[in-house]
């Protein structure tokens, strides 16, 4: 198919501006793999990373009824289950149903929906607190706080099976984000290599510091 300058540079602005967009809407006409409707042009949500498209209402309860801290891509048929939408997170905050897709470099998001910072490396919603101060705080309720002793015992958890660290610099308790080997403690700012629970670069630059 040959394309004129005009329809290549309209393309090409296009894609520029499907980077920033939070939400991508479909170019075509589309089924949608959930309800089976035939969803028109830009009525419709791409996602990012497996570019599967679904209709807004699908998408919007597979967010609704997610119950995990991390939003999967709900395509799935009779063959394949999709494990994309990587790098998205669910707000913590209860009954709300936003979530967004963070870079590797944010280690916070505000809720756009209600509006509450979330913390990605905890995990967690601590305002007015840091990571340190939080995870201080939970362990001092945890003898007498049922939720936040079930909280200790789950992050205990997350660190006995390698989805959570301590900062090699300062201890603080850091978790994984999704798909990504790069960290930066929130409190110490140290860069941490997830594959050898150092410091990026190896142990030399926490001797720089």
């Amino acid at each position: 198919m040959n394309f004129s300058m005009e329809e290549r540079n309209q393309n090409f602005q296009q894609l520029q501006a499907a980077d920033t967009d939070n939400v991508i809407s479909n170019m075509h006409e589309f089924t949608c793999p959930i309800c089976f409707e035939d969803i028109p042009r830009g009525d419709g949500v791409v996602l990012r990373e497996c570019l599967h498209s679904f209709c807004k209402d699908c998408l919007r309860d597979a967010v609704k009824y997610n119950e995990e801290p991390v939003l999967k891509c709900p395509f799935q048929d009779e063959n394949y289950t999709c494990n994309g939408a990587n790098n998205s997170f669910h707000c913590k905050t209860m009954d709300c149903p936003g979530w967004c897709i963070y870079e590797d470099l944010v280690n916070f998001f505000v809720c756009q929906v209600c509006g509450i910072e979330n913390c990605l490396t905890c995990k967690a919603i601590h305002t007015g607190m840091n990571c340190k101060q939080y995870q201080d705080d939970l362990n001092a309720r945890s003898t007498n706080d049922k939720a936040a002793s079930q909280t200790k015992i789950m992050i205990k958890k997350m660190l006995d099976d390698g989805e959570a660290m301590n900062c090699p610099q300062c201890k603080v308790i850091v978790m994984k984000k999704e798909g990504c080997d790069w960290i930066m403690c929130s409190i110490c700012k140290t860069e941490i290599c997830w594959v050898t629970k150092q410091a990026r670069w190896g142990p030399m630059v926490m001797i720089l510091q």
